[in-house]
């Protein structure tokens, strides 16, 4: 009886994740204009990157070139150091109009997927950007001491971290902990959003019942969310060996890999991640 109970269990689980996907996709086919927000945020974060890969030319040097000189140096402003720093920079914008607009367009891709006004969205969105700043903050500033904590450990002369070297620790073991670390806080805030259009709650309050939800469904909420970061897997793995591929074909090619990275990011992960978790939300809602 104990191994049904598991088995059963385990189907209740994967039938959950399944009709969560199946609720988006159904909305999508209903309603194209679901998947609105994200093309919109797609092309802003294409024009940006745009922007910067022509950062080192007139008329973009006069704004970008004195903040890439003043935090990185003037060798990015020349060819082919910007194609180095052209990741960095495309990472860090792509963070700002996550807060800026991106968490206004969530905001109307999930009013839309519940079929409520656009309006409602607007009128949050105040709350909006203050749970996307809260995440990508404590994200960056998580990750960013993780980093100084290991160049710090390594630099003092260790050799080995957990039998671990540098080399390991400072690159592949890195990259998944800043994986890991997104996986969880992306989990712990899914909800947020849902919470704010479906309810009059503030920032604090959707906060609150979004860690509450994900404490009671944290396995389908992982999966929710982490499904769709593996596909960003291959284009992480390129990205960490950008270098050698500027080496191999030319440095233009990291612009090409900052575009696919557009497409995959912002009109697949997004949009997985957004509409199949407000799905969830909804259908946990309508039985509770």
């Amino acid at each position: 009886m104990k191994g049904l109970d598991i088995m059963v269990e385990k189907r209740s689980g994967f039938d959950t994740f399944r009709r969560s996907y199946a609720y988006a996709a159904r909305a999508l086919k209903g309603d194209p204009a679901v998947f609105l927000p994200f093309l919109i945020f797609a092309g802003i974060e294409f024009i940006s990157l745009i922007g910067l890969y022509l950062a080192p030319q007139a008329p973009f040097r006069s704004v970008l070139g004195p903040i890439i000189t003043t935090f990185w140096g003037k060798q990015y402003l020349h060819y082919p150091g910007n194609f180095f720093l052209l990741p960095k920079l495309a990472n860090l914008a792509r963070m700002v109009l996550s807060v800026v607009v991106g968490s206004l367009l969530t905001g109307i891709a999930v009013a839309l997927l519940y079929k409520k006004p656009v309006l409602t969205a607007l009128r949050k969105y105040a709350h909006f950007l203050v749970v996307i700043f809260l995440l990508l903050f404590i994200f960056y500033m998580t990750n960013r001491q993780i980093h100084i904590f290991l160049v710090k450990y390594f630099s003092a002369g260790h050799k080995n971290l957990l039998m671990v070297g540098a080399n390991m620790w400072l690159g592949p073991v890195s990259i998944a902990i800043s994986q890991l670390l997104a996986l969880i806080m992306q989990s712990l805030l899914a909800y947020a959003i849902p919470v704010l259009i479906l309810t009059d709650a503030k920032f604090p309050g959707a906060i609150g019942r979004s860690v509450v939800c994900f404490f009671r469904n944290p396995l389908i909420t992982l999966c929710l969310v982490g499904f769709p970061m593996l596909i960003a897997l291959p284009l992480i793995f390129i990205n960490y060996n950008s270098v050698f591929l500027m080496d191999t074909f030319m440095p233009e090619i990291v612009l090409w890999v900052g575009v696919l990275g557009v497409v995959i990011n912002s009109l697949v992960i997004d949009p997985l991640v957004t509409l199949s978790t407000a799905a969830f939300y909804v259908e946990k809602e309508s039985n509770t």
